[in-house]
């Protein structure tokens, strides 16, 4: 009896399986992992459903108050996702959502890297009332009307270290590395670079791994810098004693 209710027990487990098995293979839906384009998807349709609801209040903060305004933030902040979805539907730049702040002219991803509007840049230049615009622009030219993919180096070598004057080749080789991407627009005094979305991608993937080939390369050529310098100091310290030997005989 014992036997028989195990054999049972045993054959529906084993039909509970296959059919666990079969349901798996079926439904590959289940099965599917999910992607980076699907999660784009789901997060558009969100946004775009927040701005959707959010513009049918233009007014509320104004009519009420101001402890009312968290439909405009709602409203920006669902913009500003909307924005960065664009950019990497159109221009393949996947960027974090995550990159703070946001603003309907500039995003800042981190030192030396953001993204920058531009109105009529050489217009407000020549109006000398503030604006954005390229300080020094190699060939001249201004963006008009554009978001651009900005790298700037104000300080120079200082990027790698305090090293400065030891860093001065290694910079300029960087320098010329970044240049073999082709900014749109180039401000060489100030070492400013500036890409169109449509031509961002590369250089916006290859950005970090740049940077740390040359921080690479630097550490190695400090410690050779370090020991050029102590061998420098040794042999002037050497040459000292021997000058003091020499005046005590």
């Amino acid at each position: 009896m014992l036997v028989a209710n195990a054999n049972k027990s045993i054959d529906k487990l084993s039909a509970y399986h296959q059919y666990c098995e079969y349901d798996i293979y079926e439904r590959k839906d289940f099965m599917k992992e999910v992607t980076y384009d699907d999660n784009v998807n789901i997060w558009k349709d969100a946004y775009t459903n927040i701005v959707r609801v959010c513009e049918k209040y233009p007014e509320f903060r104004n009519k009420y108050s101001h402890s009312f305004n968290d439909i405009d933030t709602m409203l920006q902040s669902a913009k500003d996702h909307l924005l960065l979805i664009e950019w990497y539907e159109t221009y393949g730049l996947k960027i974090e959502h995550d990159y703070k702040p946001y603003s309907n002219n500039w995003l800042n991803i981190g030192d030396h890297i953001e993204f920058l509007y531009f109105n009529d840049a050489q217009k407000e230049k020549d109006s000398g009332a503030g604006g954005r615009y390229i300080s020094w622009p190699d060939d001249g030219r201004q963006p008009l009307n554009e978001w651009c993919f900005a790298l700037g180096f104000p300080t120079g070598a200082y990027i790698f270290g305090r090293d400065y004057e030891g860093q001065q080749q290694l910079f300029q080789d960087f320098i010329e590395e970044l240049k073999s991407y082709k900014p749109d627009y180039l401000d060489s005094v100030n070492k400013n670079f500036y890409w169109k979305l449509e031509n961002a991608k590369p250089i916006y993937e290859a950005y970090d791994g740049i940077v740390k080939k040359y921080r690479e390369r630097n550490t190695q050529e400090l410690k050779i810098r370090e020991v050029e310098k102590l061998s420098k100091q040794l042999s002037k310290l050497a040459s000292e004693i021997e000058e003091s030997t020499a005046n005590h005989l």
